[in-house]
């Protein structure tokens, strides 16, 4: 219970402050054909969308979709948490080849590195994943509406309520409807949280040799290892963030193709003609910043607040 605890606390936290960053980074995303038309670099893009935002909403707009990212994040990083945490432990128990390291069971208990049971790379990266892939499927219809929220292709007013907006997606699409970019996300997700869990990892264990602390109690160490860890997965993930983007809040008379039929390769074709290579790109930076922060947040509160607990 206290891994969940924490967990919530650390998405609550996350979520709240880094909102305006997923607002824009959406903004910049859902735009199709835009630059053909008007030349901009994306730092203006960035700059026009922030003035549209504040003229339109003012200042609270910016923390639009923050309601459907609280109830997504708290729940999802605190279940995420748990469910990783009890992964590692039955790995390390279990002593999986290929996953688990020789002695894990006793470092699993032990007050060295990490609360989290050690595991090796190929664990770390599968572990994340399986976690990261199996929380988002089941949030996903509420990641859908962040999304809507967010976009400005859908209205203040077709959007009131979470309840609406789930109601809403159900008679444009049925139930399979709440599943929309789930592909792409998935995609999307499972290397990142591989790969971020794997870095985070091996990051925290080699500064805390240079710096000859205990790794799991040192602020430096646990920021700097989910600022690195953070910023090298959402690299390596951002064309896929750019398809689930464009996915969940692309309305069908935009692609001029019915809902059901755009997936991944179609969505991949109209991204490729309409804006061209150079849009997989597009909110990266946002991305990298809220990520890597994200990461940074959400970590240390976890690393603090267990071992807050335990003492």
């Amino acid at each position: 219970m206290k891994t969940l605890g924490v967990g919530g606390l650390a998405g609550f936290t996350s979520c709240v402050i880094l909102q305006p960053f997923d607002l824009l980074k959406t903004r910049m995303q859902q735009e199709h054909g835009y630059l053909k038309e008007i030349p901009e670099s994306r730092t203006q893009r960035l700059q026009r969308h922030f003035r549209q935002v504040i003229q339109v909403d003012g200042w609270r707009g910016l923390w639009r979709g923050t309601v459907p990212t609280i109830v997504r994040n708290v729940p999802g990083v605190a279940a995420y948490f748990y469910t990783i945490n009890e992964l590692r432990w039955l790995v390390a128990v279990w002593q999986v080849p290929l996953l688990s390291v020789r002695g894990a069971t006793q470092v699993a208990t032990s007050q060295k590195s990490s609360k989290l049971a050690r595991l090796s790379t190929t664990g770390n990266l599968l572990t994340g994943a399986a976690a990261r892939v199996a929380i988002g499927f089941f949030l996903n219809p509420i990641t859908l509406v962040k999304a809507r929220y967010e976009s400005s292709h859908y209205a203040r007013t077709a959007y009131p309520s979470i309840a609406s907006s789930l109601r809403a997606i159900y008679r444009e699409a049925g139930f399979s409807g709440f599943f929309r970019g789930f592909s792409a996300t998935a995609l999307r997700d499972a290397p990142y949280a591989g790969l971020y869990l794997a870095v985070y990892e091996q990051t925290k264990q080699s500064l805390g040799r240079l710096t000859l602390q205990d790794r799991s109690g040192n602020a430096w160490v646990v920021s700097a290892s989910g600022l690195t860890a953070g910023t090298l997965a959402t690299i390596f993930t951002q064309p896929f963030d750019i398809l689930k983007t464009r996915m969940q809040t692309t309305p069908s008379n935009m692609l001029n193709m019915p809902a059901e039929k755009v997936g991944i390769v179609a969505m991949t074709r109209h991204v490729l003609a309409t804006d061209g290579i150079g849009a997989f790109a597009d909110g990266l930076g946002l991305r990298c910043a809220r990520k890597a922060a994200s990461g940074m947040i959400a970590w240390t509160i976890f690393e603090f607040g267990n071992r807050w607990y335990s003492s």
